[in-house]
């Protein structure tokens, strides 16, 4: 059992195997089939589960069947399956989310569509303490996946949990990690969930809506902040620097235009 943890759902355009190439693995993977061929990758997982479902309600299934050995796990990296990376890239990203002591991080987009521009790796960092990480791809402490388990059944979709974390982590414990960056392979909303979403009915603004009415996230700046890359932030540089991302005029002058 190494220290570190992929969980993932996965259907048949996976690109989960360029996580296992490019060098020794400090990572094990377990995988959440919830394609037609029950057997399809069962040999490149240390865990497999064939389910069907959406994303966060099949991980909060798998974490409670992994029980106890989810426990050794320094931490738990949950990526969609056009998420692509290598072992080296990926041993980076648990090796700086330990060393900085972060609860809820997340690597950096280095290529394809983001959201959210705030999170599209940025040259010289190692990592932005964000106040924000992505459903896409979190990364999560031990002790942070134990607390924010019981939140992956809030609703269906998934929507707005992102901003639920980080209503629950200090800004100091929480990054995006630039100097793990990914790609992101498939355009924005063309993975096939959507489409599921809406065949039960379920429709993920309304549930965004909803969610973030119950717990009063109505931090709005900061949302469009982060969505158009404009938010304010402290990182450290490659060379250990500290600074900030943006000066305080410029974040000043972007919050009147927004």
């Amino acid at each position: 059992m190494r220290s570190n943890l992929i969980l993932a759902t996965v259907g048949d355009e996976s690109v989960h195997r360029t996580w296992l190439a490019g060098g020794e693995r400090a990572f094990d993977l377990g995988l959440i089939y919830f394609g037609d061929q029950p057997d399809r990758f069962a040999e490149d997982a240390d865990y497999y589960f064939v389910r069907k479902g959406i994303k966060y309600s099949l991980l909060h299934e798998a974490a409670r069947a992994l029980g106890p050995a989810l426990r050794h796990y320094d931490f738990v990296w949950m990526p969609d399956d056009d998420v692509a990376a290598d072992a080296r890239c990926i041993n980076r990203l648990f090796q700086t989310a330990g060393e900085y002591r972060l609860a809820v991080c997340q690597p950096a987009v280095g290529q394809g569509d983001v959201s959210f521009k705030t999170l599209r790796a940025q040259p010289g960092y190692l990592l932005r303490y964000s106040r924000f990480v992505e459903i896409m791809c979190p990364v999560f402490s031990r002790e942070a996946l134990a607390r924010v388990l019981p939140t992956f059944t809030f609703n269906v979709s998934a929507w707005g949990l992102d901003w639920l974390w980080a209503s629950m982590f200090s800004e100091a414990e929480m990054a995006v990690i630039d100097a793990a960056p990914v790609h992101h392979t498939r355009p924005l909303s063309s993975g096939g969930v959507h489409g599921r979403l809406a065949a039960m009915g379920v429709d993920p603004f309304e549930e965004l809506q909803r969610l973030t009415q119950q717990h009063g996230l109505n931090d709005l700046r900061f949302q469009r902040a982060t969505c158009r890359g404009t938010a304010r932030l402290r990182g450290i540089r490659l060379d250990g620097e500290r600074v900030w991302t943006r000066s305080w005029l410029s974040s000043m002058l972007g919050r009147r235009a927004a």
